[in-house]
């Protein structure tokens, strides 16, 4: 059995204390009691609210860091948690009230290839989640365009888990050396690469539909501090650096065309500028020079 003490729940968050003060509030509910919470804040300021925080519930701990950046803020809060298993939940997300059990009762009865769980992640008025019903959890095509279903109510074997609700062993997580800090910027495609680094190391992740969050995807803040247009840097750069990683080089071609598909989609749409298709191309040659971790 797994003791309770030995899960830590990681909540990474950037320009945003008052929202994940919140979060903070809404896992005070969980159905359990005894397990550990982490906040990772990379905002300049420190928080008084998050930094004096108390709980009957939880074990508390407030990270205050300089460097910002999203695989970084795990990999702190992997390195300072306790728990034998790390509960990941992004910081405006309002967790299923057994979240934290759910996670407990997969690993207790899981096999011990499974390193990673991913829970299910509810959105409300998109279906960003929920991109291919024909599969469950999340995989990456050839090109290197993720697939998303995290609404599925079936379980079932995946390549990758979403990075605002998942569970991982901690010495699988310190083995693999945790995420890559390599994924800039607003982190697109961090938690494929930790799903395909796991799988490389010979683990499996497995989506569940159990352990749930609502996911309210804040317009200010965290990931999404640059602008649109500057986002298809990030965007290029981290699918380019993804492909070279794991082999995929052959396939860095038909990725530039995806990606200024995307552009272009997306300035139709009015979501970015001009500048975007630019900060692709600036991203696609960018990622090709960064030098590969690992």
């Amino acid at each position: 059995m797994l003791p309770l003490n030995q899960v830590s729940l990681i909540i990474p968050t950037y320009n945003r204390q008052e929202i994940v003060f919140k979060t903070l509030q809404y896992i005070t509910g969980q159905s359990i009691s005894g397990f550990e919470v982490i906040i990772v804040d990379q905002t300049i300021e420190k928080d008084s609210n998050l930094e004096n925080f108390k709980s009957d519930i939880f074990e508390y701990k407030y990270l205050k860091i300089m460097e910002t950046g999203l695989p970084n803020a795990r990999n702190v809060g992997a390195e300072n948690a306790k728990g034998d298993i790390l509960v990941f939940i992004d910081d405006d997300s309002i967790p299923d009230v057994n979240l934290v059990q759910s996670y407990i009762d997969l690993f207790k009865s899981a096999d011990q290839e499974i390193w990673c769980f991913g829970g299910k992640v509810i959105e409300n008025n998109t279906d960003m989640f929920k991109e291919d019903e024909s599969i469950v959890g999340g995989w990456i095509t050839w090109y290197g365009k993720t697939l998303k279903n995290f609404v599925s109510d079936e379980s079932g074997d995946c390549e990758w888990a979403a990075g605002g609700n998942f569970a991982v062993k901690r010495s699988k997580f310190l083995d693999i050396s945790g995420f890559d800090k390599n994924f800039i910027g607003n982190a697109m495609l961090e938690d494929g690469d930790f799903g395909y680094t796991i799988r490389e190391n010979g683990g499996k992740i497995w989506y569940s539909p159990i352990p749930a969050i609502e996911h309210l995807r804040i317009s200010t803040g965290g990931t999404r501090s640059d602008s649109a247009s500057k986002g298809m840097y990030f965007r290029a750069h981290n699918t380019v650096y993804f492909m070279r990683k794991h082999g995929m080089i052959k396939n860095l071609i038909p990725g530039l065309f995806y990606l200024n598909g995307v552009a272009l989609k997306d300035l139709l749409r009015k979501k970015h500028g001009i500048t975007a298709i630019f900060w692709c191309w600036f991203g696609f040659l960018k990622g090709l020079t960064t030098t590969l971790s690992r």
